[in-house]
Formats: structure tokens, sequence, C-alpha cells
């Protein structure tokens, strides 16, 4: 029998019989029995280490030997939330705030009464064309949720699906200000004259892109998938290992890359809106950070958004 101690006042001390046959499933059974079956997921198991509370988040940890002379602990998390629950909420966010703001924003009396002042900063073809490229992009991403991605973890804590869905309920949600002609700061004259210089001066250049970047972005999704069940069939389920083929040779993260890459062109086709370019600054800051941690932890040197520069 190992001891299992309580971090938690919802949890009481307790033991457990282990063996070289157990697993860290059967073990979180085990301490969810003994404290009237409160669910396993809302508890992480850890073990003493140099005075630190190491969590055990390997199945095969107790096979290996390391079930003599151990003394266990356990926590309780709270409330949980399972993964793929937590980024259909998210995402059904800004489908959601669109889908009202371009409705609003269709009706005159509405408009007269909330929408700018600046009537030349409404342009309801440009709306619809961003709408769109909106709802196509987070469809998209709930089509993925549900038949694409597999995740490590099974749930979160509960409190998590509302600092998560700050950034797509929030962040992109005022974008769709710009449906009503807020945050059009920079001047028609200078839009125009900047992707001029540039040599994207055509929308449809723009929107074409944008759709490219949705492309490839599914893709990588798909491709990560199919990588990560051939790593789970040779006995790998937890150890991240990059992709050291195709367009991942270049890229850490690709699918940050196109991520990011949509937002630029939604961005640039939306007049560079305000809100649309703020979104696209905050999410890409923090995929660079994501990217460059996965660099560290695979030892790579890969680019993040512009190949072999950046």
């Amino acid at each position: 029998m190992v001891a299992v101690k309580s971090r938690s006042k919802s949890l009481k001390d307790t033991e457990v019989t282990i063996d070289n046959n157990s697993t860290l499933e059967t073990v979180l059974g085990a301490i969810s029995k003994n404290n009237k079956g409160i669910s396993k997921y809302r508890l992480r198991v850890s073990y003493l280490k140099e005075s630190k509370q190491v969590p055990i988040t390997e199945e095969s940890f107790f096979k290996d030997g390391n079930n003599n002379d151990i003394e266990l602990f356990v926590k309780d998390l709270g409330p949980q939330i399972s993964w793929r629950l937590v980024f259909v909420i998210e995402y059904f966010g800004p489908l959601l705030v669109h889908a009202i703001v371009y409705y609003l924003s269709l009706n005159p009396k509405f408009m007269s009464k909330y929408g700018t002042s600046k009537v030349s900063n409404v342009d309801p073809a440009l709306n619809k064309i961003a709408f769109f490229m909106v709802m196509g992009h987070y469809l998209k991403r709930e089509i993925e949720t549900l038949f694409v991605h597999k995740f490590t973890l099974a749930t979160m804590p509960l409190f998590n699906v509302f600092k998560n869905s700050f950034h797509y309920w929030i962040l992109n949600g005022i974008i769709s200000l710009g449906y009503l002609g807020y945050g059009f700061v920079v001047p028609n004259c200078c839009y125009e004259k900047a992707l001029n210089y540039v040599g994207l001066n055509n929308l449809n250049t723009l929107v074409s892109l944008f759709i490219l970047s949705e492309a490839w972005n599914a893709y990588i999704h798909i491709r990560l998938r199919i990588f990560g069940d051939q790593q789970r069939k040779i006995g790998n389920n937890t150890k991240r290992v990059p992709i050291s083929s195709g367009i991942f040779k270049i890229f850490v993260a690709p699918n940050y890359t196109f991520e990011v890459w949509s937002w630029i062109w939604f961005a640039l086709a939306f007049k560079l809106n305000l809100f649309a370019v703020f979104f696209v600054t905050v999410s890409a800051t923090q995929m660079y950070l994501w990217a460059m941690k996965k660099n560290r932890r695979y030892g790579t040197k890969r680019s993040f958004i512009i190949p072999f520069i950046f």
C-alpha cells in the first residue's frame, strides 16, 4: 500500500495498492473511489522531489519501478471542462458576435442611431466580404475542433473557459464594430497608396491570399493529427517530437504561421481597421512566444513567419 496525502480540503488522505501493472489511470481511479467518487479528471497526483511537487503525467510512471518507497500527493483541481468543449465555446464567440453586429449594420434605423457619423467609413460591400472571411475562418476552426484535433489532456479547469474566451469573444468581437464604421483611422488615400506600393491594391488578391493561408492552415492541422496518430501507434503518447519534412523544415509551427498570415490579409482587406490590426498584433505576439518555446523544446532554430529570416 502506498500513502496518498491530500493537498486539498475537499480530499482526504488515503492509501492505494500499486504494483508494476499499475497505471496513472488505475491510481487515479483508486483515489477517486476512496474520495466519494470524485471525478478523476479533477485530480492531479504528484510526488516530492528536492522539496518540489512533481506532477505525474506518464501512464507508465508506476511500471517503470517508481512505486518503491514513494509517497504520493493528490490535489483537487476544481470543476473541469473538456478541452474540446472549451475550443467550441471559444470559436463560437466570434461567430455569434459578428453575426449579430453585421445583421444590425444592415438596419438603417440602427445605423442612423449607433453607426459612425463618417458615412464614408461604411462600405456595405466590404463589410459583407469581411463578415464572410471571419465566418469562414471560425467555421473551419469549429470543424477542426470536432473532427481533426486530438487533445493530450481530457479536461482543463472550468475557469479557463472564461479566461481563454476573452481573446475570441472580446478581442476578435470588437472587430465587428468596423461594420458600423468604427476603427478606420487610416485615410483611404494613404491606405490605397500603401497597397499600390506593395502591389496588393486588388481586394480579390487579398481575399485569395486569405483563402490560401486558411487552406495551408487546415492542411497542417490534418498533417499534425496524422503524425500524432503515428506517434501514438509506436507508444509515444506524451513526448512531443517535431516533424522534420516539407514545410515543417522551414517553420517551427506552420499552423501558427498561416494563422497569422490569414489575419494579416484580413486586416489589409478591411482597410487596416484599428481593431483588426490590434487583434492580429496580440495574436501574432502570443503565437510567436509559443513558437519560440517549441524551438527551445526541440532544439531547433526554425522560422516563425518569414522563411529563414524571422
